[in-house]
């Protein structure tokens, strides 16, 4: 599966139509996307972590990660942003990493993808790098391993795609719009979801 083109061309074209979503239906947030990554920045990753998942390279290509520019963060996918890829090293050596030896798993070929907070990633995700399998950091080391999850990368970017475009709800978190910026809530809590915030 590691050589599989699909699994980057899905990415690819699931992240187009987020960003076609984003472009019409949440301009603010689509206008504080980042550029691409400069292939230095990737060569970078790479030397640090290894082979890098070609999903995440694919969308780097596109796009340089989420910094947290929109309030309270992009947060583009589920509450969740692209690494830019030295802060998915970054998370790798101070997150990762040690979870794998206070577990004694050994080194795995896993690369973090996504977090709540790229920079200080508490709540993130992760890349099994042959087979795609996206795996999750929860809260204080606990995690759901590729293999458990059940999803590819490939697939959970374009359930969100679907989910935007009108596709079925997953989670307890919906989309929705607030004054430009692309917003995902937690329906139980109507006291914390902004006024200004219209479902999609």
């Amino acid at each position: 599966m590691d050589d599989d083109p699909s699994r980057a061309e899905r990415t690819i074209a699931a992240w187009m139509r987020i960003e076609e979503w984003l472009r019409v239906r949440a301009p603010r947030s689509y206008a504080m996307l980042p550029g691409p990554a400069e292939p230095s920045e990737i060569a970078a990753a790479e030397a640090a972590l290894g082979k890098l998942p070609q999903e995440l390279m694919a969308l780097w290509s596109l796009r340089a990660g989420g910094s947290g520019s929109g309030p309270e963060r992009l947060e583009i996918l589920r509450g969740y942003d692209v690494f830019p890829p030295m802060d998915s090293v970054r998370c790798h050596f101070i997150a990762l990493s040690p979870i794998l030896e206070v577990e004694e798993m050994g080194p795995r070929p896993w690369v973090p993808a996504c977090a709540t907070a790229t920079d200080e990633p508490a709540l993130w995700n992760f890349i099994d790098v042959p087979t795609g399998q996206l795996g999750w950091n929860v809260h204080a080391g606990e995690f759901t391993e590729p293999e458990e999850s059940g999803d590819t990368f490939a697939e959970w970017i374009e359930s969100v795609a679907d989910q935007l475009h009108g596709g079925q709800a997953w989670g307890i978190r919906l989309p929705g719009v607030a004054n430009g910026w692309l917003s995902w809530e937690d329906i139980r809590d109507q006291n914390r979801i902004p006024s200004s915030w219209e479902p999609v």
